[in-house]
Parts: structure tokens; C-alpha cells; sequence
């Protein structure tokens, strides 16, 4: 990304937080292929890190935080949110990843439960004000009725992270 890009997208930052964390193609995963929440975390790091989107300090600060405090959501279709503190974020986004098969993450708020997750949305942010700006915005796509079957119909990354702005946008109104 060029300089000026970088400063465009920095200043796009800036203007609102919620509006500016989209859904990346590029950050995004169609039917991944995963054993254990580690697994699904570094898939996610790694994507990052290879388009720029995160310091190589990202990784283990999104395994750590994941650890100390789990993501998972016990909602009708169980989820998780993983993210990482903003220091280790170069750009924002949110990875989709839909899951083969369900892979246990850690309950948020739970003690030592696990919810087996069919997707995993990753938070990249680079404000602080914005990762609970995402998270309540988030809650409110997994609260529409459809929402698993309307993302289960992508087959490319790129439908899937258009379908999930799509989610995004509605629950704007």
C-alpha cells in the first residue's frame, strides 16, 4: 500500500469507527478448515499479517487475549469474536471466517465453558473507542433472523465479506 493509501485509510479512520471497520475479502474464509481455536486465530493472523493489516507482534497478542479472555458467544448459532489490543492492528477490518466444522472457543464471561463457534469474525481496530463500537454492532448481525444461512450461501471470500456488509449495514437502520 502506498503512502498515500495509508494515509487515506488512516483518515478514514478517523471520521467513525463503526462506519470504517468493513468486512475484507482479503481477511476472509470460505469453509476453513480447523481443529481448534488456536488454529482458526492463527489462520487469521497469518492472512493479516501477509496483506499488512497487523504488526508480527499480532499473533500472539491474539492468542494471549484469546486465552485471558475467550470470545465465544453462545447465541442461536454460536460465534466468536476474536481481537487483539489496537497497538498490533496496522488497519482496520473484520476477517470472516465460516467454519467446516464447529471448533470450540472459550465462553465470553464464561468459567471454563467453550461454545462450538460456526464462524469467527476477527476485529482489527485501530482506535480504542472502536472495538465496542464493532462488538455491540456485531451482536446485533447475530441477532437477525437468517443471518448463518444468508452467509452460508457464499462460496468466495469476496461474496462473504459483501453478504456480511450487507448484515452490517441492515442492523444500521
Amino acid at each position: 500500500m502506498s503512502d498515500t493509501t495509508n494515509a487515506a485509510a488512516a483518515d478514514a479512520n478517523h471520521e467513525g469507527a463503526t462506519a470504517t471497520v468493513m468486512p475484507r475479502a482479503d481477511l476472509s474464509f470460505v469453509g476453513l478448515q480447523a481443529s481448534s481455536s488456536a488454529e482458526v486465530l492463527t489462520a487469521f493472523a497469518a492472512q493479516a499479517l501477509a496483506v499488512g493489516a497487523v504488526h508480527p507482534t499480532y499473533e500472539l497478542a491474539l492468542l494471549e487475549r484469546e486465552r485471558a479472555y475467550p470470545t465465544g458467544l453462545p447465541t442461536v448459532i454460536p460465534v466468536a469474536i476474536p481481537h487483539a489490543d489496537i497497538e498490533h492492528a496496522i488497519e482496520s477490518g473484520l476477517g470472516i471466517a465460516m467454519l467446516a466444522e464447529p471448533v470450540d472457543f472459550g465462553e465470553m464471561g464464561g468459567a471454563d465453558s467453550t461454545v462450538a463457534a460456526r464462524v469467527a469474525v476477527l476485529i482489527l481496530v485501530t482506535e480504542p473507542h472502536a472495538q465496542t463500537e464493532m462488538l455491540s454492532q456485531l451482536i446485533a448481525v447475530f441477532q437477525l433472523d437468517g443471518w448463518h444461512e444468508t452467509l452460508s450461501a457464499a462460496t468466495t471470500a469476496e461474496e462473504l465479506a459483501a453478504t456480511f456488509a450487507g448484515l452490517l449495514a441492515s442492523t444500521a437502520q
